[in-house]
């Protein structure tokens, strides 16, 4: 086994504090949004003295981007695993992940809500759901390449794709019969990824053989 440098060391230590710093901002963010949520508390949250985050990022604001960037590389993560082999399942099991993931709906909804006056011109969450776009966007090209997926607009599909899970996560986290009419006795995250799945790889329309039987039936 390879004995690590000083430098190599050093270099984890620091990448596994900035992970947890940035976990704790994560969860902190989600509960409370940007404007209530504090330093002080992020830093209780991550077991650090206050002073050590800024040790990490310059500012609140820069906490704030640097959890948008991880949020979208982890969900760019997932959709990049969806390969041609066994499709269905695959997509099911991304949009399953993405369904019983509290921190993720959470997160949608401080972009949605609160990042784009945070961030100004930049607009934080509009970078992370671009991102998350861009790479819907790309796998699905992949997809039509490969005939896996029928011939079809990638950029209107990738984007038809994200705003079905911003408004799952908005039903989620608003409750109520929102969320009772998601979430019935039985019925998980992944029987609602699995039917999100077949609602997008098989539509809506009746097969025609099926419809044909239904009738003689009748």
């Amino acid at each position: 086994m390879k004995k690590l440098t000083t430098t190599e060391r050093r270099a984890r230590r620091i990448a596994a504090r900035k992970e947890q710093i940035l976990a704790a901002a994560s969860s902190v963010f989600g509960k409370k949004g940007y404007q209530r949520a504090t330093t002080r508390e992020i830093a209780a949250e991550a077991d650090v003295g206050e002073g050590t985050i800024y040790n990490y990022f310059e500012s609140k604001q820069g906490l704030l981007q640097a959890v948008v960037e991880a949020y979208a590389e982890e969900v760019v993560g997932a959709i990049s695993e969806v390969q041609a082999e066994d499709f269905e399942a695959m997509m099911a099991e991304v949009l399953t992940h993405r369904f019983q993931n509290a921190r993720e709906r959470r997160l949608m909804m401080l972009f949605l809500y609160e990042a784009h006056i945070v961030g100004g011109d930049k607009n934080y969450g509009q970078v992370a759901l671009g991102r998350i776009i861009q790479e819907t966007q790309k796998r699905v090209a992949t997809l039509v390449d490969a005939g896996i997926m029928r011939p079809i607009d990638p950029s209107f599909a990738a984007r038809t794709m994200t705003a079905t899970v911003l408004g799952f996560a908005m039903m989620f986290e608003l409750g109520g019969e929102l969320r009772s009419g998601l979430m019935r006795p039985g019925f998980s995250a992944g029987h609602l990824g699995q039917n999100v799945a077949d609602l997008f790889l098989h539509g809506l329309k009746a097969d025609k053989m099926v419809k044909q039987e239904v009738l003689d039936v009748a």
